[in-house]
């Protein structure tokens, strides 16, 4: 399945709701015609990801699991997406650093450099 930054928007903004959002509200936000909300909301029902009751739009406990396992996250620094577990403190400028060999994959270790070097 195809998922557009259309349809992570829609998920997340549904996620950090508490009681529902409209379709409405996506053109408010986003400008999102009908077209967009329409094939997204679809998408993700045939899925059982959202459940559409009494003109809302809620997100199912089987979407709220999607959305955390795929840490869907709407961010204008790719950066921000970096997980925490591979967060480390920041090396300054000319200070020196080596690496960690024992997360370095043996492949990596054993290549030999060709060509001009």
């Amino acid at each position: 399945m195809k998922i557009t930054k259309a349809d992570i928007k829609i998920l997340v903004d549904l996620f950090k709701s508490a009681n529902g959002l409209t379709a409405y509200v996506f053109y408010q936000r986003y400008k999102y015609g009908p077209s967009i909300v329409f094939k997204t909301v679809s998408k993700f029902e045939e899925k059982k990801y959202i459940l559409a009751k009494d003109d809302k739009l809620f997100l199912t406990q089987k979407g709220i699991n999607f959305v955390i396992k795929n840490r869907c996250v709407v961010v204008k620094n790719k950066f921000d997406r970096i997980p925490e577990e591979y967060l480390s403190p920041r090396i300054a400028v000319n200070e020196p650093y080596i690496p960690n060999y024992k997360n370095v994959s043996k492949e990596i270790l054993n290549l030999e450099t060709k060509g001009d070097g």
